[in-house]
């Protein structure tokens, strides 16, 4: 009785932890898995928060509040046209998944845009794509994110004039 419990329980986690994904993560994931070159994680809130401290990025662990989980996919910028997709059409299907533009960060040779479908308590999405000259990084993350952090001296930072909490 007991193991059947602890596997109805395993069952019940992975069940909700699928369903938190958004449709969109999980179409970049289903369109690029088999690629090469294509890697993907998932970490809880607690484990995403200590990886931002000891990676030295305290201006993202500051800003990054109450974490619920993190996903993050790398793609490597050829595999978009091997798959015929561009980066332009997947924001497309963000914004079919209700993902509302939140701010665009331009870094050097990076173009950081943030994207929110808000939920209640401080449990919303955020979708982060990260282009660079070589690759996408495709970030999800469920929690809240102060925005007021992420604006240091030597980027620039444009945003949308709504106020999301």
């Amino acid at each position: 009785m007991k193991s059947f419990l602890l596997f109805l329980s395993a069952m019940l986690f992975a069940a909700t932890c699928s369903l938190a994904q958004s449709d969109s993560y999980l179409a970049l994931k289903n369109k690029f898995s088999d690629q090469s070159d294509v890697y993907s994680f998932s970490v809880g809130g607690w484990m995403g928060r200590a990886l931002l401290k000891m990676s030295g990025e305290h201006e993202f662990s500051e800003a990054i509040k109450d974490l619920k989980h993190i996903r993050i996919i790398t793609i490597p910028e050829e595999a978009f046209s091997k798959q015929h997709v561009s980066l332009r059409g997947f924001k497309k299907i963000l914004k079919q998944d209700y993902f509302e533009e939140l701010a665009v960060i331009r870094d050097m040779n990076e173009e950081v845009s943030i994207y929110l479908r808000e939920g209640g308590n401080h449990k919303n999405h955020y979708f982060v794509l990260v282009e660079s000259d070589h690759d996408v990084v495709a970030i999800e993350l469920k929690g809240y994110i102060d925005l007021k952090q992420l604006n240091p001296q030597t980027t620039t930072l444009a945003s949308n004039q709504q106020t999301h909490r």
